[in-house]
């Protein structure tokens, strides 16, 4: 080495710790985008220099070196999505003249730089000591530490993992829901305390059949926290479940501890299961009870042993919990009937399954009619009729199907072995469903597109090969799901899935209004509680928040033409949205226009107008 590069050698970390916190400063208080390359190269220099010396001995100085080389990452990477995710791509990933919305970009700058001066102490005591094992070996050592904590308690793992991340979004939206139906979910515990019904339960403005096993869980609990709380942990909970659960079926078949965490992170976690932690509060219990009964069944099989009293006990709660995981289960079993098992107590499982399908559909899966003409035609409610020709849903619903599913079929490609029969009939069952939409339209399956959600469930135990690229696609999925909870931007990445979106929308849209107008809204609720002179008319959207505050939803109408509704009712109505109407009496406005940061939306006032009086006078 010559006198020039190893005084060069000496004088860097100096410059460093010297320039850096100067360079941050400017950056934070004018901006440039020369600043934040030049960040972006010490980076790199940092990044090149500490991996060449990964063989050198361990020491307080290497110590100091993998510190301040994970700060200054960790910095950095805080700050990209400071002022890339959060600002939904406002300002370029490399280059940015500005490092985002504060305090957190002066929090993470400091991180960054503080990453960047520790590192650079541990450069100038570098030469002062040394130890017997190289860093190379002793980060070996962590990881393999970390390794065998995560495996020994794998179950613990498989839930904190998806519990963490699925909290993040509910924290930032504090404290209002994710998701569309989220609020309804709400409320309708709400009216349960008041009224307990669990067979036919108030939903959407009106009574219906929904599968009760979620509510009677939350019941008792909801006696002791509020359902708006309850409702704020439950899906993170559920989420969490999954990943237990997905686990200890692996493991009941047979799988190592390390490919069951790691296929039931990547079942849990891949955005598209992650879409259903949003908002399908019952279907993911549903989820969790179908791979309970399926973990029972393949014991019962394996074992020798007879569990078939678990076993109908399982599909009881499977049936209960949702109707997917009702047909699921139910399918399963007539599959291992005809090819396994000609024991005609199978059909007798599978029967429960039918039976809860035909009582959440009001007993209507197959209608028998006679035409004019006396000739008989058979429909069923499971089925919606389509005018999409073949080719369009071919290019609208399976390649986009493939779009957003490559990254499992890269693994499963490199993963192909041979599987469990159940896993196996899941899957096949699940395709024979989704294939209808792609190929026939007119008749594919009622919300088929929920459906294609859980597609990771049975693909997870075939997604754990190679080891390397499935632990890469597991942290890229924890990337795109965490980024989600704040911004919109990511959904560009992937596509959606005919007429429905098939992955999450951000924190934004939830719910179809923007986070002020859910408070307007929920404030419009309680101004009907006391003002319950007539009928109040509302969209979709503004009635699960007004439905909050009023329980019951007692006098309102939820509608798609909410105005064309109110027009055609008779007494007093009212109307409630977010349009202002020049023609109509005003009687209460809650909020004003707000303009959201970082092209995220508008938020517009919630109107109270009084669209038919038919009363001598107003009460309040």
């Amino acid at each position: 080495m010559t006198g020039s590069s190893t005084v060069g050698s000496r004088l860097m970390p100096w410059v460093m710790i010297i320039a850096s916190p100067i360079l941050a400063a400017i950056q934070l208080s004018r901006g440039s985008w020369v600043i934040d390359l030049v960040f972006w190269l010490m980076l790199i220099g940092v990044t090149a220099q500490f991996l060449s010396m990964l063989n050198a001995k361990w020491s307080l100085a290497a110590l100091l070196l993998v510190a301040g080389f994970s700060l200054a990452w960790l910095g950095r990477i805080g700050l990209v999505f400071n002022y890339f995710i959060i600002t939904n791509g406002l300002y370029q990933l490399i280059g940015a003249e500005s490092w985002g919305p504060m305090p957190a970009s002066v929090a993470l700058a400091i991180i960054m730089v503080a990453g960047f001066d520790t590192y650079s102490v541990g450069l100038i005591l570098m030469g002062y000591e040394s130890g017997n094992l190289t860093i190379r070996e002793a980060l070996r050592g962590v990881m393999n530490y970390l390794v065998d904590f995560m495996l020994k308690y794998s179950y613990l793992i498989a839930f904190l993992i998806p519990f963490i991340i699925r909290l993040i979004p509910e924290i930032v939206s504090w404290p209002w829901f994710v998701g569309y139906d989220t609020p309804e979910y709400a409320a309708t515990l709400m009216d349960m305390l008041i009224r307990p019904e669990f067979i036919h339960t108030w939903w959407y403005d009106g009574w219906t059949m929904l599968p009760p096993l979620l509510f009677l869980v939350l019941y008792p609990i909801a006696h002791v926290a509020s359902p708006w709380l309850i409702f704020k942990f439950n899906d993170a909970v559920l989420l969490g479940l999954i990943g237990v659960s997905m686990n200890l079926m692996l493991r009941r078949m047979g799988f190592s501890r390390g490919d069951a965490l790691l296929a039931s992170l990547l079942a849990a976690l891949y955005p598209t299961m992650y879409t259903l932690s949003w908002e399908f509060a019952m279907l993911m219990l549903g989820l969790i009870m179908l791979m309970l009964t399926l973990t029972v069944m393949h014991v019962h099989i394996e074992s020798g042993k007879r569990h078939w009293l678990v076993l109908m006990a399982l599909t009881v709660l499977s049936a209960l919990a949702h109707q997917v995981s009702a047909t699921l289960t139910a399918l399963v079993f007539i599959t291992y009937f005809i090819i396994k098992d000609r024991d005609p107590r199978w059909l007798g499982l599978a029967l429960i399954g039918i039976a809860a399908d035909a009582v959440y559909t009001n007993f209507t899966i197959l209608n028998v009619t006679r035409t004019t003409s006396g000739a008989l035609t058979v429909s069923s409610s499971l089925i919606a009729g389509s005018t999409t020709s073949p080719y369009q849903a071919l290019e609208g619903y399976l390649i986009q199907l493939i779009i957003n599913y490559w990254p499992l079929i890269i693994l499963v490609s490199h993963g192909l072995r041979r599987g469990n029969f159940i896993i196996y009939s899941l899957l096949a069952w699940i395709l024979i469903i989704l294939l209808p939409s792609a190929l026939i339209p007119s008749e594919s399956f009622v919300s088929w597109w929920i459906w294609s959600l859980m597609l990771p469930i049975p693909l997870a135990p075939l997604l754990t090969r190679p080891r390397a690229l499935s632990l890469i696609i597991l942290a890229l999925v924890i990337l795109l799901d965490v980024s989600w909870s704040w911004s919109t931007l990511v959904n560009y990445i992937f596509s959606t899935i005919g007429p429905e979106a098939t992955l999450v929308q951000g924190i934004y849209p939830r719910a179809c209004v923007m986070t002020p107008m859910e408070n307007y809204a929920y404030d419009a609720g309680l101004y009907i509680v006391n003002h319950l002179n007539g009928t109040y008319v509302t969209g979709y959207c503004l009635y699960t928040f007004i439905h909050l505050a009023d329980r019951f939803g007692a006098n309102v109408i939820a509608s798609y033409d909410p105005l064309g509704t109110a027009l055609r009712l008779n007494g007093t109505v009212y109307l409630v949205t977010t349009q202002y109407l020049s023609n109509y009496t005003l009687i209460a406005r809650f909020g004003n226009v707000e303009i959201l940061p970082y092209n995220t939306g508008v938020a517009y006032p919630v109107y109270v107008f009084l669209i038919k009086n038919d009363t001598s006078s107003l009460n309040g």
